[in-house]
């Protein structure tokens, strides 16, 4: 157990419960970039540990009703292909370049995810209001635009741990903008519980993956997430959010 993942953990996860920003996007960047460690084992030990939380939020979400099953079944349609393919990338840059290229090359990709997921807020910040549908029964009528979504967002997440909620969420509000709110952040946090598992899998068969260091961040996002939702009712985020935006510029400008 390494005290010193466990305190980020804590802060990444205090970070989430507060603004609901992705986790990868933030631990991601801090890993590298603080503690030192090499991109390959970021991207395994970061989806490995994402598991149990996502799975956790899946459950707390179908109890409530927000997920609406349609949509995240059309994100799945896209992203198991998209995070399959993604995976054979990874080999293919395994197999071809030196360990040091390969590590550099995955640094710039998870800064340049990182810099989508920056982008990404800033639609959630500055988002148009329109009229919105509670309705469960309202039909889908961009099909393939979803399926494109997934698509995209399983190949990031795959290659960059990066993705599955600070990606999947701004392009669901720009393709489905009279969706509400809650429905959109119940069904990709659905399409993420069964996404980075199976992402998790594929870089865990390349030996990416760290339990202790997942076990030690675990011990402190899981109450940093508690923590930060119960900020979360006293603290405003007008001025949060815009910060992280900035950080995450700023992290992924870093990382390329």
């Amino acid at each position: 157990m390494d005290p010193r993942l466990s305190l980020a953990g804590l802060v990444v996860g205090i970070f989430v419960g507060l603004s609901g920003v992705g986790g990868s996007a933030i631990m991601a960047p801090m890993l590298i970039l603080v503690l030192g460690v090499k991109p390959t084992l970021v991207i395994g030990t970061d989806l490995l540990y994402s598991v149990p939380t996502k799975v956790l939020a899946l459950f707390l979400h179908q109890r409530q009703g927000t997920i609406d099953w349609r949509i995240t079944r059309m994100l799945l349609a896209g992203g198991a292909p998209g995070a399959i393919a993604g995976l054979v990338l990874f080999a293919v840059l395994k197999a071809r370049l030196p360990i040091e290229a390969l590590e550099a090359t995955l640094k710039h990709s998870i800064g340049i995810a990182i810099l989508f997921a920056s982008a990404g807020s800033l639609v959630l910040i500055f988002r148009r209001k329109v009229p919105q549908d509670d309705s469960t029964a309202s039909p889908l009528d961009k099909p393939l635009i979803i399926v494109a979504i997934g698509a995209l967002v399983g190949v990031l997440v795959s290659l960059t741990s990066v993705g599955s909620g600070s990606i999947t969420l701004p392009l669901l509000v720009f393709a489905l903008p009279a969706t509400v709110m809650r429905r959109l952040i119940g069904s990709e946090i659905a399409f993420a519980a069964f996404l980075v598992p199976l992402a998790a899998i594929g870089q865990s068969s390349f030996g990416n993956v760290s339990w202790g260091m997942a076990g030690s961040l675990l011990v402190g996002s899981l109450p940093g997430v508690w923590i930060g939702a119960k900020l979360c009712k006293i603290v405003g985020d007008a001025w949060l959010r815009p910060t992280i935006v900035v950080v995450l510029a700023i992290a992924g400008s870093r990382l390329l």
